[in-house]
């Protein structure tokens, strides 16, 4: 489960100081468990939504720990923060993410408040009993309102390249898990989804537009109105994304939801030394779950599975013309390279693996 990118990525006189104002999508994305010397950079599509709430639980049980010591040895900002828990704002925001909360049953305290909270973290409920809709940790608006679930928490960001820290990140093959983001945030509707997604509504609409009136900067309403709910073709969201990505900043600026997570989590800077394989979830999540003494935590699929095959993820592939591939190719070189993926495994034309001019060897 450890993997070494040193010699992969080489070597790198980056200052560790600039890491994080440098690349500001990891910062904002990435926890960090001081008390457990570990960080994540969740990489979306993979397992996030479990990865994610297990983060959370052992957060939430440090606060209550905290709470039971009466904040022994506990620096007072970190004691003062803890202490103002929100716990009614809190209490709003499960229950508007489909989490029964009984007004007979409203924690009165903040010792009954994380009682009940770590209960839906490990269970779905709140008293591990009765079954919810499996917690999504991007919608809750708190899941990074925590400050000390922070990187920018890091009085120094050098400790996380400490011998005892952990830096976390599971992965997915890149042509697997741009499938997935297709499936699940382009070629599902507003109406067919749990909340609505205005970003991914204007990303269809774009994609048609572009399609259809190529050469109209502003076409009719009346025009416009043809592109209102209609699902683009894998093809062509892929010309879309695709769109100026040899150029380095238009990359760092892409969805995360396909952005190279070499790009997202800033591989060969962090040195992540836990690499976890979507592919091998359930083997890679125990034993992540075991260095963490979480043993008992309750293991079943990842959160959000979509249940598709393999299988259904490679027709995607079949049809797209050799110049997206291999664009896509150049795209995710890095995601590839670092993470021993092979495109052959989606992609079964062996004379355009090796006509992709632009492929290392």
């Amino acid at each position: 489960y450890n993997y070494s990118h040193s010699v992969a990525c080489g070597r790198s006189n980056y200052p560790v100081r600039n890491l994080e104002y440098k690349h500001q999508l990891v910062s904002l994305i990435t926890v960090v468990l001081q008390s457990r010397s570990l960080m994540y950079c969740p990489v979306p599509k993979v397992a996030t939504k479990t990865l994610l709430t297990v983060m959370l639980y052992m957060h939430v049980r440090d606060i209550s720990e905290h709470l039971e010591n009466n904040w022994t040895n506990v620096d007072a900002a970190r004691a003062r923060m803890e202490q103002m828990i929100n716990i009614s704002a809190f209490i709003e925001d499960l229950r508007q993410n489909a989490i029964t909360i009984p007004k007979t049953e409203e924690p009165k305290s903040l010792a009954a408040f994380l009682r009940i909270y770590l209960n839906i973290l490990r269970f779905g409920s709140i008293n591990g009993t009765s079954s919810s809709p499996p917690l999504n940790p991007w919608r809750l608006r708190f899941t990074f309102a925590f400050p000390y679930l922070r990187l920018r928490s890091l009085s120094n960001l050098s400790q996380i390249f400490s011998p005892s820290f952990t830096r976390a990140i599971f992965v997915r093959h890149p042509f697997e898990r741009l499938a997935s983001a297709y499936k699940e945030r382009i070629a599902t509707l507003t109406r067919d989804r749990i909340e609505p997604e205005p970003e991914y509504d204007a990303m269809r609409e774009m994609i048609c537009r572009r399609r259809r009136f190529p050469r109209e900067i502003r076409p009719p309403l009346r025009k416009l109105d043809e592109c209102n709910g209609t699902v683009p073709s894998f093809e062509e969201f892929i010309r879309y994304i695709l769109i100026n990505t040899d150029k380095p900043a238009v990359v760092a600026r892409m969805n995360y939801h396909w952005q190279p997570y070499s790009v997202l989590c800033q591989v060969c800077k962090f040195k992540y030394n836990f690499v976890g394989k979507y592919e091998m979830f359930n083997d890679h999540f125990i034993y992540f779950l075991k260095r963490f003494n979480l043993s008992d935590w309750n293991i079943q699929k990842p959160n959000g599975a979509s249940g598709l095959t393999k299988w259904d993820y490679q027709k995607f592939y079949l049809t797209l013309p050799d110049e997206l591939t291999c664009q896509l190719m150049r795209l995710y070189d890095e995601d590839f390279r670092l993470f021993n993926y092979r495109v052959d495994d989606y992609i079964n034309r062996t004379t355009l693996i090796q006509n992709c001019k632009w492929l290392r060897t």
